[in-house]
């Protein structure tokens, strides 16, 4: 999920599918929250941070995305599983990868998310 702030900029937070946002989790999570407005990220600042991508395809790797990386929070959840499968940048294309793998390629940052 791509959220944006006027003052931060673009956030990934990845998160079992199962999973439901908890809002005031993520602003608990996010840099400067407390002063930013976090909202989820149109279809044009999808396209436009993600180079391309539409919402639903947005791979969980924000390191890639706009040059210098956008910054990428894993559920704590997510640990406890053994694979992720997630969207290559296409809906109708997925790949299926170690945790661990993931964990090690993107290093993202861990925190409650979820309800």
């Amino acid at each position: 999920m791509l959220l944006v702030s006027r003052d931060q900029g673009p956030a990934l937070l990845v998160m079992p599918a199962d999973g439901r946002l908890s809002w005031k989790k993520a602003r608990a999570t996010l840099p400067g929250s407390k002063s930013s407005n976090w909202r989820m990220a149109t279809e044009e600042e999808v396209a436009s941070i993600t180079g391309g991508c539409v919402p639903g395809s947005v791979p969980p790797f924000g390191s890639v995305f706009e040059g210098k990386g956008v910054p990428t929070f894993v559920d704590n959840g997510m640990r406890e599983l053994h694979i992720i499968n997630f969207n290559c940048g296409l809906r109708t294309r997925s790949i299926r990868l170690s945790t661990e793998d993931f964990f090690r390629a993107e290093q993202p940052q861990f925190s409650d998310l979820v309800e």
